[in-house]
């Protein structure tokens, strides 16, 4: 198609190029993203206006364009409805051909070309289509996943302060206890208590260590 726009007289090619640029554009904004269903339609009428307007002004090559229309027909607007406006779109194109000077062979060809074009760009864009869905869904796995692992984590530390600071306390209430009673008893429980703050905090840091090992694909701890 580009090819085309690149011949005859100057003004003829800078319409055409500025016209095949919007045909791209559109059809790729209007199958890519996700507009609001009634926006569709609008989209494939826009499509029309581009595929046949410029026709008297650029001639036979801009059928060329016709394809685009037949496939976003095809994928934008709802059954029935779709089988039915690209049949419409496939079945004018041949009284356009002979419009447009074409013997009834050419004019057939033509509209035979565009069913042929139309289907495998319409296959293309349903599986770029999937392929972003599904890249959309394994993001929101991995969200998914990334909560599950911060709700566990989450859980662990929990049940492990909650388990030692619940020791330390005990500890700590009964050197209370011991104030005005055995100093080598309150030395004990004291001595117990540090003992129990130290391995509050090593066991933490393990845990922080084994937790970024898990991150890095790399863990070589029990869970």
């Amino acid at each position: 198609m580009l090819v085309l726009v690149s011949q005859g007289p100057p003004a003829r090619r800078i319409i055409g190029l500025a016209l095949c640029v919007a045909v791209i554009t559109l059809y790729v904004l209007a199958t890519t993203m996700v507009p609001p269903r009634w926006a569709h339609r609008w989209a494939v009428g826009a499509m029309a206006v581009l595929a046949y307007c410029p026709l008297p002004f650029l001639g036979a090559w801009w059928t060329t364009v016709v394809p685009f229309l037949a496939s976003m027909a095809l994928g934008l607007l709802r059954r029935p409805y779709s089988f039915v406006v690209f049949a419409v779109v496939v079945v004018a194109e041949f009284p356009v051909a002979l419009l447009l000077g074409d013997a009834p062979p050419a004019a057939l060809y033509t509209a035979l070309l565009v069913v042929v074009v139309a289907l495998p760009l319409y296959g293309l864009t349903r599986f770029a289509e999937t392929a972003r869905t599904l890249y959309e869904t394994r993001a929101e796995l991995v969200a998914a996943e990334v909560d599950g692992q911060r709700a566990r984590i989450a859980g662990e530390l929990q049940a492990l302060l909650g388990e030692r600071l619940g020791d330390i306390g005990t500890r700590g209430a009964r050197a209370l206890a011991q104030v005005d009673g055995d100093p080598e008893r309150l030395r004990e429980e004291l001595s117990g208590m540090l003992t129990l703050a130290r391995a509050v905090q090593r066991e933490m840091r393990e845990f922080a260590h084994r937790e970024q090992m898990s991150e890095s694909g790399t863990d070589d701890y029990p869970k």
